[in-house]
């Protein structure tokens, strides 16, 4: 294929310009052997001679002249090629952040408007499960992650901030209750593979409590979901969610939250990265001072 002679096409033209074997090595940063070894290449590709040594350099031969023409158009478009990834390489691309729901839809709005400030730069916000969230970044499809899960993946790690889960119901709740407490109520919870419920179920079973044993009559598959099915619901009904997706509901009084005596629900979000852009370090700076 002509694509492995297009560095001996260019090692050609620049000699034509230098009329030298010598300079052409300089120019091109390699061997005086290594220029001729690639010239003598495309003779043998194109069956022709194409220079002729002099005294005091080299000139084309006749076919050299006549492959000149032709390897003037690879000049044109190579020339053309390199501006192009020039403007490419100094496009200023949005800087993507991604969250997993709760962070993404209650705690990170607020916060992107002094981001983009410390940036200089537009941000897009991509809302998706932790999962996606980290094969992204690994991908580099995303530059910064927000999440409430921390695997072991390679990935840089940062401490953002505390998210306090709450018992909460559409009726009145007592303002503290007993974890055996919640046997009692119909429950709503996330589903099986999301972190919220993951996290619930590792702190429970740490206190010897089976959430098996719980009267859980729905599942939904993400916060805001979980907060107008249980704000909806005609009897009472009981769920645990980050008190930052109600918080205006609890100050209203469409909703009644409770927290579980003896129990700590809070658990650490993270900023996740693959590697720290000037960009990160600057978000990380502002969060961590």
């Amino acid at each position: 294929m002509i694509t492995k002679y297009l560095d001996k096409i260019y090692t050609f033209l620049v000699i034509n310009k230098e009329f030298s074997f010598s300079k052409a090595s300089k120019v091109l940063g390699i061997s005086q052997p290594a220029v001729t070894q690639q010239i003598r290449i495309l003779e043998k590709y194109l069956g022709v001679t194409l220079f002729e040594r002099k005294k005091n350099g080299v000139i084309l031969t006749k076919n050299g002249q006549n492959f000149l023409k032709i390897a003037k158009e690879f000049d044109i478009f190579l020339e053309g090629f390199e501006n192009k990834i020039e403007k490419f390489k100094n496009l200023d691309m949005p800087f993507v952040i991604g969250a997993s729901p709760t962070l993404g839809s209650y705690n990170l709005p607020e916060c992107i408007k002094y981001y983009k400030s410390l940036i200089n730069k537009d941000i897009n916000l991509v809302i998706k499960s932790n999962a996606s969230l980290l094969e992204d970044i690994q991908n580099a499809v995303i530059d910064l992650g927000f999440v409430t899960k921390k695997v072991d993946n390679g990935l840089e790690y940062v401490e953002w901030m505390d998210d306090e889960l709450v018992v909460f119901s559409n009726k009145l709740l007592p303002r503290s209750i007993e974890l055996e407490d919640l046997k009692k109520y119909k429950i709503i919870c996330r589903e099986s593979n999301s972190s919220t419920r993951e996290f619930i179920k590792k702190v429970f079973e740490k206190e010897g409590f089976k959430c098996d044993d719980l009267n859980v009559v729905s599942v939904v598959h993400n916060s805001t979901a979980l907060k107008y099915t249980v704000k909806n619901s005609s009897e009472q009904v009981v769920s645990i969610i980050s008190k930052m997706v109600i918080k205006d509901e609890l100050k209203e009084g469409k909703l009644f939250g409770a927290k579980i005596k003896g129990l700590n629900l809070k658990r650490k979000a993270y900023m996740v990265f693959k590697t720290k852009t000037k960009e990160i370090e600057a978000v990380v700076n502002f969060i961590n001072s």
